[in-house]
């Protein structure tokens, strides 16, 4: 080989150590970044899926409190209307 092309060897072979320790920082950054991106939007649902279970359980506290009310209204009717059966039947 002769001088010309070992020396642009030389200098491609340095060319390509310089972009692999260039692309290594820039891997190195950029994975740095996306995991403080990702412990960010992991704490950000957390939050909001803890207050949609709140929300959900505040939901189901009232729809039960009415069924309850309900149940008793229809409670008390069935309760009236066995009382005038009875009395019908006397």
């Amino acid at each position: 080989m002769d001088t010309e092309t070992s020396e642009a060897l030389e200098t491609l072979q340095a060319e390509i150590r310089r972009v692999e320790v260039s692309l290594s920082a820039d891997i190195h950054r950029v994975e740095t970044s996306l995991g403080g991106d990702l412990r960010h939007v992991e704490a950000a649902l957390r939050t909001e899926m803890q207050e949609l279970n709140d929300d959900a359980k505040r939901h189901m506290d009232v729809v039960t409190e009415s069924l309850r009310h309900d149940i008793r209204i229809i409670a008390e009717g069935v309760v009236s209307l066995s009382a005038k059966v009875d009395s019908l039947r006397r």
